[in-house]
């Protein structure tokens, strides 16, 4: 890889959101004791808007706020700059600098005070979040979970790689987890690892990974090509194996609510769309990106369309 490129993927500025911005194929994680979607109950539904202090002097710090209001109309005002939901709206991650909390149900939980990346799973069962291990390098840290249904923190990892495009992945309901450990400073490689039944397997080295399925039966990504910079788009299948879906790749793509379909730009185009279905070969799916419906996305998570498959 080149050296010049990749020192930008160490910059960690507050919290990277994987929901927004994509990880590695890195490692995967299947926990023999995550929640599965079955064990999630529907809790209270918020819309969040946003609000900040106006009346602040020059150089004081801007108070930012959320304000989460209940489908009774009942609101509760949080301090944070940003934040992530899963697809019921629920249960949600609140971002205040490197202060993560969880909030579901009129209640907010302090997860750490010094988070450089986190994510929530779709169904809201799993939340993870990495802590830096020192000040002189945030960019590698400690990746823990919060089971939001058992209310229990683990351990996962403790030397994990974040950076703008190195963050968390978790598959719809929390039962895989992927991320980035062994960031090499001098080579400035990454190992991309799952671990699955608590064994890890290492499966290559600088491979972004952009969603990845539960059981980890899909799992798209992107290859670095560190002569050119670009970043080649592919999906893995056991059944399929890697399959290329574009030599190019920009992060604009939408998934099915179990990953089995992905429909995706080609390059920076904004249209025509293309499809790929339980890891097939990219096709033509749509002439005008206007005709695709995305009504159903929800903020700051994967870009999931509500549908059980694309038509």
């Amino acid at each position: 890889m080149k050296k010049e490129g990749s020192l930008l993927k160490t910059a960690v500025i507050g919290v990277i959101a994987a929901a927004v911005v994509f990880a590695a194929v890195v490692l995967v994680i299947v926990f023999s004791k995550g929640s599965g979607s079955s064990d999630v109950v529907p809790l209270t539904k918020y819309t969040v808007t946003e609000d900040r202090d106006e009346n602040t002097s020059a150089g004081e710090t801007v108070n930012k706020y959320l304000i989460f209001t209940d489908e009774n109309g009942e609101s509760i005002t949080l301090t944070g700059s940003d934040y992530m939901s899963n697809l019921a709206q629920d249960r949600f991650i609140v971002v205040n600098g490197g202060r993560l909390s969880y909030f579901a149900d009129g209640e907010e939980k302090s997860l750490t005070m010094s988070a450089t990346s986190c994510s929530i799973s779709n169904d809201g069962s799993l939340v993870a979040f990495v802590t830096p291990n020192s000040n002189e390098k945030k960019y590698v840290g400690t990746l823990f979970t919060y089971d939001t249904v058992k209310g229990e923190t683990h351990m996962i990892c403790q030397d994990v790689f974040v950076s703008t495009s190195s963050t968390i992945q978790i598959s719809p309901s929390g039962n895989v987890i992927a991320y980035v450990r062994n960031y090499d400073e001098e080579e400035y490689t990454y190992d991309c690892c799952y671990y699955m039944n608590e064994k890890e397997y290492v499966i290559g080295q600088n491979i972004d990974v952009l969603a990845i399925s539960d059981d980890a039966e899909y799992i798209y990504y992107v290859i670095e090509d560190p002569d050119s910079y670009s970043n080649v788009f592919a999906v893995y299948t056991k059944s399929r194996g890697e399959v290329i879906l574009d030599e190019e790749f920009y992060n604009n793509f939408y998934l099915n609510l179990d990953y089995s379909e992905c429909v995706y730009y080609k390059a920076r185009n904004e249209e025509p769309l293309y499809i790929t279905r339980k890891g097939s070969e990219g096709e033509l799916y749509l002439e005008k990106a206007d005709d695709f419906d995305t009504s159903s996305l929800i903020p700051h998570v994967n870009s999931v369309i509500n549908v059980e498959s694309f038509e």
